[in-house]
């Protein structure tokens, strides 16, 4: 896990989870990126509210990568605020 970027800190996420709800998730995501012609991906972990540590896997086909990171970057960030304890 450690080798994973981290959301709005390094690598291919340092420049991303900055704006609207999707920045919740900084600091909080490690998630590694993936475009290919038409399809785009994010899966990684993030730690919750109340601590737990969730794995997930998002991807998009057919549709322009601008559209669709900061979708799966607010599914990301707003995993992170779930706490069902």
């Amino acid at each position: 896990m450690t080798g994973l970027p981290v959301a709005g800190g390094d690598g291919t996420l340092e420049d991303r989870f900055g704006t609207g709800t999707a920045s919740a998730g900084r600091g909080i995501v490690r998630a590694k990126t993936g475009t290919l012609t038409g399809v785009t991906a994010l899966a990684g972990v993030v730690t919750t509210a109340d601590g737990r540590l969730l794995v997930f896997a998002t991807m998009s086909n057919g549709r322009s990568p601008a559209d669709v990171r900061p979708r799966l970057d607010t599914f990301a960030a707003t995993l992170g605020a779930c706490g069902c304890r």
